[in-house]
């Protein structure tokens, strides 16, 4: 078993780079036209012309820049795997990492090319703007079903801790660990926070549909944050257990869940495609 666990690492490798140089980045640009089509071309006929140009102007650039960072990559992958050695000649671990950060460059490139695109959309949609008669507080953008994944997480958190505090193992921190987890829940809570306050939504002149992408950006954000302290927890349980050899998968899982997640970030609400549709 340990034999097919060292040789899966190159397996690992292969697939990390295409789920996040390939998938990711196709994922990434369907959002990205259905939001020109749905919304900007549905909501806002009068700026196809616009629309279609910016589309056809990104295209090239886009995944030119893709193409590069996935044959840079592959390069490095194909070389380890040739010639049996750790990722970068350096160690599997960081070398994922390094893979990830990567593989974020195209996410945060899409990004900015969603802002130039709202900003297009702006030009059409008038400087006119109406303002909900409803008020809006925090619980109203929670999800009641993010918010017990996140308390089971915290309390999954908080018992792993407690075991191993009992159960240590080297390198183990104890209840120092606890105090992470209070940073994390309170970094994750002033995002949300932040979100919430946020009323630099002015590319929705529509209130419902300001509401629905502060709502969406929340949810993703919960959860994001529950995913993040049961993958802790798990490393926790894998580096206490005689288990190692299955953190390289776990972590490789994890950094292709978190990317996929952020991509799925610039997908608007269907709510904000209604127009559209009627």
């Amino acid at each position: 078993m340990f034999d097919w666990l060292s040789q899966s690492n190159y397996l690992i490798m292969t697939v990390q780079l295409v789920v996040t140089l390939l998938f990711v980045p196709l994922l990434s640009y369907q959002i990205f036209s259905k939001t020109a089509l749905n919304y900007g071309v549905g909501n806002y006929p009068e700026a196809s012309k616009a629309v279609h140009q910016y589309l056809n102007k990104t295209k090239t650039p886009y995944w030119t820049m893709v193409g590069f960072l996935f044959a840079f990559v592959a390069v490095f992958v194909i070389q380890a795997i040739r010639n049996e050695t750790e990722l970068l000649n350096w160690d599997d671990q960081s070398g994922l990492l390094i893979m990830y950060l990567l593989a974020m460059i195209p996410v945060a490139a899409m990004m900015l090319i969603h802002k130039a695109l709202f900003n297009i959309i702006k030009n059409y949609a008038g400087s006119k703007r109406t303002a909900s008669l409803r008020p809006r507080k925090l619980q109203h953008y929670l999800s009641l079903p993010l918010l017990v994944l996140i308390a089971v997480a915290n309390i999954v958190f908080v018992g792993t801790i407690v075991y191993f505090v009992a159960n240590p193992f080297d390198g183990f921190a104890g209840y120092t660990n606890l105090v992470g987890l209070f940073v994390l829940n309170g970094v994750f809570f002033g995002i949300i926070w932040a979100v919430f306050r946020d009323d630099k939504t002015g590319n929705f002149s529509n209130p419902d549909h300001r509401d629905a992408f502060k709502r969406k950006a929340i949810h993703v954000n919960m959860l994001i944050l529950a995913f993040a302290l049961m993958h802790i927890s798990l490393s926790i349980w894998i580096a206490g257990s005689e288990l190692r050899e299955y953190k390289l998968i776990t972590q490789s899982l994890y950094l292709q869940l978190t990317l996929i997640i952020a991509a799925s970030m610039l997908t608007l609400p269907r709510t904000m495609f209604k127009k559209n549709s009627d």
